[in-house]
């Protein structure tokens, strides 16, 4: 029997060993094309079970419908081939058809299972991360790298970029000294290291050092922009740098240039990039023109995904601003379908909280200022369960605060950016809490 990298049996052959080490090593660098290979290789080896799993669970996760052909193909071969894989490929087997069927978390217990027992698996540590991040489970991302991380080489290829994670997961759950140390580890390790970069772009975003994260991320632009998966959302951390030093003529500049051209690839990390800057100009006072078009033209045509509340969020910023007036009443009702026949964690999540955002977020669209603040406050302490990192979250406070000073409610704005000034004390919000603190004293 065959063996992967880092020593863990495969049903199938060599060749199909070869081509899973590189659709892996691809997946973690957010590089070259995983799926491709793992296809190739499983067009010639019908025994290679976990191409057929790691397949269907790299649609899923880069957001295609557990009803799409491509997954449905995918899942009947590696069920075609289980019979003579291993108890840990069964495993694997397991956590994508529950995760497929909305059964998040047995979908991650499974996968934990796995690395309890095989700890350097590295598809299962790297579905495990992504699930966790979909799931807006921080601690989760945290902890999961550091179960395993005594048992990773320190001169296995991959380990650099576990290192990468584990610095993403000790931002998200606050612990910023650390999460650098390890994200610089990580970069020394691998200068290429996308994921990496994106947590040292936390950890500057969310320890408010602007100026550096904008110098970091210009000088790293040639090692991370190989990483065609990831290039965007690099880029969005630039741009909030800049939104926040009020450089919006350069965001501008940096979405016709970097952001636009990529909604042609059909991405849900670039549509989702593309929504969330936009709105955030908008919040901040900037005429965005057209460009709203495009990026609605793209979320409509997913529309009734409903993958994640997250990505419906923005899909809602999005049809909320777009030149067919038919776009946002086509989201309400695809979303009444799903709360009444979805099933599964998602469906769960969007009913409790996701629907009462996207309903915040297009009263404000609408005008609605005052609804906007009554439907999105007594939600937004919810708001982690849609899934994403606390920097892209932030866009529901953003929206909140905006809601309350155009509705005149100005002892409610400040003291919202009272409580933001006491974690983000930029130039910009101190300039901001100022100028509401009067208007509320009047």
């Amino acid at each position: 029997m065959a063996k992967d990298q880092q020593g863990l049996t495969l049903a199938g052959s060599k060749a199909s060993a070869k081509a899973f080490d590189r659709a892996v090593a691809d997946y973690y660098a957010l590089s070259g094309d995983p799926v491709g290979a793992l296809k190739q290789a499983l067009a010639i080896d019908p025994g290679f079970a976990l191409g057929g799993v790691a397949i269907a669970g790299l649609f899923m996760i880069g957001g295609f419908r557990s009803d799409h052909p491509e997954v449905a193909a995918a899942l009947r071969a590696a069920e075609t081939a289980i019979a003579g894989a291993s108890a840990r490929e069964r495993l694997h087997l397991a956590a994508v058809r529950a995760w497929a069927a909305g059964r998040a978390s047995e979908a991650t217990l499974a996968w934990e299972a796995i690395l309890t027992d095989w700890p350097t698996d590295a598809l299962a540590l790297r579905f495990g991360q992504d699930a966790y991040f979909f799931l807006g489970q921080s601690l989760a991302l945290r902890d999961s790298i550091a179960r395993v991380l005594p048992a990773w080489d320190r001169d296995n290829p991959l380990t650099s970029f576990v290192l990468g994670a584990y610095a993403f997961g000790l931002e998200e759950t606050g612990e910023l000294g650390r999460a650098e140390d390890v994200g610089r580890d990580a970069l020394t390790r691998n200068p290429r290291d996308a994921w990496a970069v994106n947590a040292m772009a936390h950890v500057f975003e969310t320890a408010n050092r602007q100026e550096e994260g904008v110098a970091f991320l210009k000088e790293t632009r040639p090692d991370w922009s190989p990483a065609h998966f990831m290039v965007g959302h690099n880029g969005w951390h630039l741009a909030l740098y800049l939104i926040e030093q009020g450089r919006t003529a350069a965001v501008l500049a940096d979405y016709d240039r970097f952001v636009a051209p990529k909604l042609a690839d059909d991405m849900t990390l670039d549509r989702i990039d593309a929504a969330s800057l936009l709105w955030r100009l908008e919040l901040a006072g900037v005429d965005v023109g057209d460009r709203w078009g495009s990026v609605a033209q793209a979320w409509m045509a997913h529309v009734d995904d409903h993958v994640l509340a997250f990505n419906d969020l923005h899909c809602a910023f999005a049809a909320a601003r777009s030149q067919d007036p038919c776009d946002v009443e086509r989201l309400r009702r695809s979303l009444d379908d799903f709360e009444r026949h979805g099933v599964g964690h998602n469906r769960q999540v969007t009913a409790d909280v996701g629907r009462v955002l996207i309903d915040g977020a297009l009263a404000f669209a609408g005008g609605d200022f005052r609804g906007a603040v009554e439907t999105i406050l007594p939600a937004r302490y919810e708001a982690f369960r849609i899934g994403g990192s606390h920097a892209q979250r932030d866009i529901v406070n953003l929206t909140l605060i905006a809601a309350a000073e155009r509705s005149g409610q100005w002892r409610l704005a400040r003291a919202l950016l009272a409580e933001r000034v006491a974690v983000r004390a930029t130039a910009l919000t101190k300039k901001q809490y100022e100028e509401v603190a009067r208007r509320a004293a009047l």
